[in-house]
């Protein structure tokens, strides 16, 4: 999918990243997949509209599954 390639390619070129920062990306996609990777321990992500992150997750979108993940900060 369009949000396994943004994530999964940046991620192995380089290396095992602790620290990961997601701009944008209110629909969780990218999140969903960056949560997959047990090197990362922090999480940081900024969404302009937080209602953007709000509908993904009242609708249940299969992109917002790890919005609960311990290592976020939104």
């Amino acid at each position: 999918s369009y949000q396994e390639m943004l994530t999964h390619l940046p991620i192995f070129s380089f290396g095992e990243p602790k620290n990961v920062l997601i701009v944008g990306g209110g629909d969780g996609g990218i999140l969903r997949e960056v949560a997959k990777h047990s090197c990362v321990e922090k999480i940081d992500m900024c969404e302009i509209d937080p209602m953007v992150c709000e509908v993904s997750k009242k609708f249940g979108f299969s992109t917002a599954t790890s919005f609960d993940d311990q290592r976020l900060t939104l």
